[in-house]
């Protein structure tokens, strides 16, 4: 039978060894999460719930300022309307009374010229100065507004690619018939456009007067009938300038 100090002993003993034990055993089960950790670094990183924002990351050397995002806007662009330009860049001035003239074709670059009824500045276009269009070569057609009551001399002469004038059907001073430009009541003839598609154009014997130059250069025009008399003919007042008309050949076809 053991004494009271041996048992004694072999407890402790007991106990030693099961502390070493355990011990041994924590030291272990800890290299081997520190090696498992390692080989799977994402093991480390913290698990975003949906409710935690992580601060954004900053370039390598930078300090750390702040842990809230820049938010960088731009203005929203603003829609921009062009307004239509009146008057197509044409030249007018002002005759003070709220009305204008048109003085030439300015900046105008239109193949198609529509005279507009009032200038950029509101007035309103009342008549078309003398050669306001002279020599421009890039007009194919002119067309005149209601509101022009007056257009100069050679308004549109020495235009070598004008094929047609048309005249707004309100206007009460001028009128067009076939592309040729008249007064309202058919006695003056102002211009028979150079380029005018046909040979051949019947003039009424309504008709007694033919304005300076409305026969310049017509290309295609070789042959006149009218519906007068040649004595009546030979009364018209011709202008000058008019080469192309007086060349043509005539065919009187009064009472027919």
């Amino acid at each position: 039978m053991k004494s009271p100090m041996n048992q004694a002993i072999t407890v402790t003993l007991v106990v030693l060894f099961a502390s070493a034990l355990t011990l041994t055993v924590a030291l272990i089960s800890l290299f081997y999460i520190n090696q498992h950790t390692a080989k799977n670094p994402a093991l480390t990183t913290p698990i975003n719930d949906g409710n935690t924002i992580p601060p954004p990351s900053l370039p390598s050397g930078s300090e750390e300022t702040s842990t809230l995002p820049i938010l960088i806007t731009t203005p929203k662009e603003e829609e921009t309307t062009v307004p239509e330009e009146i008057g197509n860049g044409l030249a007018f001035a002002s005759n003070g009374d709220g009305t204008c003239t048109l003085t030439g074709i300015g900046v105008c670059e239109d193949v198609c010229i529509v005279i507009p009824e009032t200038s950029p500045a509101g007035d309103l276009v009342t008549s078309i100065a003398a050669r306001a269009f002279w020599g421009c070569g890039q007009a194919t057609a002119i067309q005149i507004p209601a509101s022009v009551t007056s257009i100069g001399s050679l308004a549109f002469a020495n235009c070598p690619n004008l094929m047609f004038i048309s005249v707004n059907g309100e206007n009460e001073e001028f009128c067009d018939i076939d592309g040729i430009l008249y007064t309202s009541d058919g006695r003056a003839l102002l211009l028979y456009p150079p380029m005018r598609a046909g040979s051949a154009i019947t003039i009424s014997s309504v008709t007694t007067e033919i304005m300076e130059m409305a026969f310049y250069n017509c290309a295609y025009l070789s042959h006149v009938y009218y519906t007068g008399t040649p004595e009546q003919w030979e009364q018209m007042r011709i202008g000058s300038k008019n080469y192309s008309l007086t060349a043509a050949a005539k065919t009187f076809c009064h009472g027919k």
